[in-house]
């Protein structure tokens, strides 16, 4: 086991749990207006993830205050103005996105969003994982990795939607069975144009998966699915898509001169969707810690960057003396749910129509509207 390296100087205003979108997102504005702040995560970046590659308007708006949507851009992010949903008959709805979002690999995303918070001041302690958090809010904390100890006023937690943290912390879903799994793959080919502009959502007995458009003409297929659906995805994708296939000649079209490109199908840990909380203990949560919004709303990527967004800001009050160490745990209750709106409500409600389930027949050419009024009830507060 490697030693530990104590903190060295003045305790930090913040360790941030999770340097993807959500902590280094918190990180960036909390360095940016002075503050000390040390991410910790146990990957090392740039690194694959088991997650759609769309970033929502609301998602790109985040990137112009936090001052990287020219980076993302230049990386090589795709525009996308339209969506389409096909349910397994080959019908489709279609309609246009409430604005232009972005699509861009997650492996090129995060690592942007975490030089952007290095360059403003935060310490980034990649390939270290955190085995312990102890203190209050009143008094402190004490973050212990496999390498260092921390001391810090604050912690936040943007570990992601399942970590061995959620276990030690006691949080109910962890080890809790699990109906849901994600699954993800790019796809290459010259047919990958056909996708420019729009992104599609394919409903299938089991679950539903998307096709969008990223850099280097590459095309991210990410899945929500049942465990059955995931097993097989992992074991053999190629199978897989071909049996959808039959079973949905839309995808079967939509997939044709695309193959999957070398490596294995990355499968998530388990998926419980829902709203969990802000605060836990006196840890401040953001990102898919605090919540996982359904992936269909396309609203997941932009609510990491916004809560996390938010959670800086406060930080960031809380190091200018602007509000209390007593009240920054309601403070921030308060401010998660003004960013996350009603978005964790409206996600539930329509996710019967998504989950390849009876509801999907309610996916027809008549109710295009339905599709329109999903995506703008799953946007979080502006």
């Amino acid at each position: 086991m490697r030693r530990r390296v104590p903190t060295a100087g003045p305790p930090l205003h913040a360790v941030v749990v999770g340097a993807s979108l959500a902590g280094s997102a918190a990180a960036l504005v909390l360095s940016r207006s002075g503050g000390r702040v040390a991410l910790v995560d146990r990957a090392t970046f740039p690194r694959s993830k088991t997650c759609g590659e769309l970033l929502s308007p609301d998602g790109v708006a985040a990137l112009v205050r936090l001052g990287l949507d020219g980076a993302v851009r230049a990386a090589g992010a795709a525009t996308i103005r339209r969506f389409e949903l096909a349910r397994p008959d080959g019908s489709r709805v279609a309609g246009r996105l409430p604005g232009p979002a972005l699509s861009l690999s997650r492996e090129r995303l995060d690592l942007l969003v975490l030089d952007g918070a290095r360059v403003a001041g935060a310490t980034a302690h990649l390939g270290e994982t955190v085995v312990s958090i102890d203190g209050t809010l009143p008094k402190g904390f004490v973050v212990r990795t496999t390498a260092r100890t921390l001391e810090a006023r604050t912690v936040l937690g943007a570990w992601g939607r399942y970590s061995a943290l959620d276990g030690r912390l006691g949080r109910p879903f962890f080890g809790s069975p699990a109906s849901l799994f994600g699954f993800k793959r790019f796809l290459a080919g010259g047919a990958g144009r056909r996708f420019e502009d729009r992104a599609v959502l394919h409903v299938f007995r089991g679950g539903y998966l998307g096709l969008s458009l990223v850099e280097e003409g590459r095309v991210s297929l990410g899945a929500l699915a049942t465990p059955e659906v995931a097993k097989e995805a992992h074991h053999d994708l190629d199978r897989l898509l071909a049996r959808l296939g039959k079973e949905c000649p839309g995808l079967a079209a939509d997939l044709e001169g695309l193959a999957p490109e070398p490596g294995p199908t990355l499968v998530s840990e388990p998926v419980h969707l829902g709203r969990r909380g802000a605060v836990l203990g006196d840890v401040l949560l953001a990102g898919d810690a605090a919540g996982v919004v359904d992936p269909y709303t396309g609203s997941g990527m932009a609510l990491a960057l916004r809560t996390g967004e938010a959670a800086g800001s406060l930080l960031a009050e809380l190091a200018a003396g602007r509000v209390g160490a007593e009240a920054l745990a309601r403070s921030w209750e308060r401010r998660w749910r003004k960013v996350t709106g009603s978005v964790y409500f409206f996600s539930r409600l329509f996710r019967p129509v998504f989950l390849g389930g009876f509801a999907t027949r309610l996916v027809v050419p008549a109710t295009a509207p339905l599709a329109g009024l999903a995506a703008r009830l799953t946007r979080g507060a502006a």
